[in-house]
């Protein structure tokens, strides 16, 4: 049997280049009159992981209402949550927002008994009540913003911040820097709820969207996370710096396995390359690690290793002089 089909091969993994595609992610979007805003790096962090965007002109217009439409979309997006085209009872669902739309009354953080005339009004500006009301949904706690009121429910979540005297303002317009700030709160508290969760039993891991939430439930992953493609890049400078996304995750449905892909050296992401590994084959994680480190590829081209932890396979396949690691965890 030739070398090359006696191992299950990574190349896809390794000729993926995620510098290269966060930087195309940040010349995608430049943003021109963000400089000293209060917004700016969640505004800038948002952009860059593909939930918000700016203008052609390079503008991001922070202090602009942001529309219904507009915060719906973004807080769908920054979840990675499904979304498809399909018809909605409103009858005013025909534009770039309708899949948005669809997903919101799927997922209930719309319900048609609150628009008059079967109206979502896309276009409206939406009032920070209403914004409260989508946030408190989109946190899970429905039933708790029925209960006790959405506005209260969004100062107890800590989504929402009111003045010195803890008025939020139900009236006033949501601006789109707001909008942002809000939404990173909301993803922020999952993160926390995620973490309390601990070690459950382990999911599937099969979407971007899983393995996005898999890393925020990392206790040691602090620092940015951007979707690109099927691909989920880390950042643990926490800078936005494209030269810093050094560790990727994957997941190829038609091999069944995910693939940590690390363009660093290992020991600089120990303990959260351990903590990945023990997602997948609990408390062989460390051994697992201690393999990845060891293997050499010397003067050769790269060094691959076969072996089985926790009845996972794993394949593992270092290049030359450590500049790149993919570990391939197979599910079965």
């Amino acid at each position: 049997m030739k070398k090359n089909q006696f191992m299950l091969t990574v190349v896809v993994a390794l000729a993926f280049n995620p510098v290269l595609q966060a930087q195309a992610a940040e010349a995608r979007q430049r943003l021109n009159d963000m400089e000293g805003h209060w917004a700016r790096f969640p505004v800038e962090q948002a952009v860059q992981s593909g939930y918000a965007s700016g203008y052609a002109d390079g503008t991001f217009r922070p202090n602009k209402p942001a529309t219904r439409a507009e915060l719906l979309a973004a807080v769908i997006k920054a979840q990675q949550l499904e979304v498809t085209n399909m018809d909605t009872p409103f009858l005013d669902d025909s534009g770039w927002y309708r899949p948005y739309m669809a997903a919101g009354l799927k997922l209930s953080l719309l319900k048609m008994t609150e628009y008059a005339s079967e109206q979502f009004r896309p276009n409206q500006a939406i009032t920070r009540g209403e914004a409260a009301r989508l946030l408190v949904r989109a946190a899970g706690e429905d039933e708790a913003g029925r209960a006790k009121g959405y506005v209260y429910m969004s100062k107890q979540l800590g989504l929402m911040k009111g003045d010195a005297a803890g008025r939020i303002g139900m009236d006033r317009k949501l601006t789109r820097a707001e909008a942002i700030v809000v939404i990173h709160r909301l993803l922020t508290w999952q993160l926390a709820q995620s973490r309390v969760a601990g070690l459950a039993e382990q999911p599937a891991y099969a979407t971007t969207g899983e393995l996005k939430r898999l890393v925020l439930s990392l206790e040691g992953f602090s620092g940015d996370v951007m979707v690109s493609g099927h691909t989920v890049l880390l950042n643990t400078e926490g800078n936005g710096k494209p030269a810093d996304y050094k560790l990727t995750l994957e997941y190829d449905s038609r091999k069944k396995a995910t693939t940590i892909g690390l363009y660093a050296k290992p020991v600089v992401h120990k303990q959260l390359i351990i903590e990945l590994l023990a997602r997948y084959v609990g408390e062989s994680a460390e051994v697992a690690y201690g393999d990845a480190v060891k293997l050499d590829a010397g003067q050769a081209k790269e060094a691959r290793l076969l072996k089985t932890y926790k009845g996972k396979k794993i394949i593992m396949d270092k290049s030359e002089a450590g500049k790149s690691l993919a570990i391939m965890i197979y599910s079965n």
